[in-house]
């Protein structure tokens, strides 16, 4: 455990180091540890985030550490830790995938987030996770839903309330998550509340960004300020 909290204040400072070590670890007999596999997963999420959400690095990422997660989770069900993770990289993939794997993902997603959330239901990433499973499964079209029943007996189902109530937990739980504000906003946008949406859109352009990603979802919300004023 002493050498796991070293770990864990690496992964603050340097998560590639942390990466590196835990790989370590996994070479040498780590593989069937969850506490190496839900951190490995959790060094690959991180590592992700400075990337946006096209280039080809932060896919890579996503996908090992969904991996390492979903093993985890195999091992162990019942820690909280393990299956926050295993839901974060599981949902994140999803943006990965195509259309039957990602539907299969949800699914699992889902499992995760419900058994995370019956532990500690005030989890800001969690709820936000949650209400990105709401809001995507809320706006599958016809033909999605139709494919959806091919492969499953009942497609998933859920509505942009529920989105929106999960977002606005999370945003009181943390109030300068840019990306979590810009999902309250597109709810809004999706429920035809143009006023709502735009005082949300303009809270995300007082907060500076900090890495790639969150300059492409400041572009993205001016953007949708543009479409929605007035």
């Amino acid at each position: 455990q002493a050498v796991m909290g070293e770990i864990d204040k690496i992964m603050e400072e340097t998560p590639k180091k942390a990466y590196d070590d835990l790989k370590k670890m996994y070479s040498n007999g780590g593989s069937n540890e969850f506490e190496v596999l839900w951190r490995l997963a959790q060094a690959c999420q991180t590592m992700a985030r400075v990337y946006d959400r096209k280039n080809a690095k932060r896919k890579d990422l996503i996908l090992e550490g969904r991996g390492y997660a979903q093993a985890a989770a195999a091992i162990d069900e019942t820690r909280f830790t393990v299956l926050k993770w295993a839901a974060i990289l599981t949902g994140a993939s999803t943006d990965y995938v195509g259309m039957k794997e990602r539907i299969e993902q949800g699914y699992k997603f889902k499992k995760y987030l419900d058994a995370a959330l019956a532990i500690d239901a005030r989890e800001f990433s969690l709820l936000h996770m949650r209400g990105r499973y709401a809001y995507e499964v809320a706006n599958l079209s016809w033909f999605e839903r139709k494919i959806a029943t091919t492969f499953f007996a009942a497609p998933p189902e859920a509505t942009i309330d529920e989105a929106l109530r999960d977002f606005l937990a999370a945003n009181e739980a943390r109030g300068k998550w840019i990306e979590n504000i810009l999902y309250v906003a597109r709810c809004y946008i999706a429920k035809n509340d143009s006023n709502n949406a735009v005082i949300f859109l303009n809270k995300t352009l007082s907060i500076s960004p900090t890495n790639d990603s969150e300059r492409e979802l400041i572009e993205d919300a001016k953007g949708l300020i543009r479409k929605h004023s007035g």
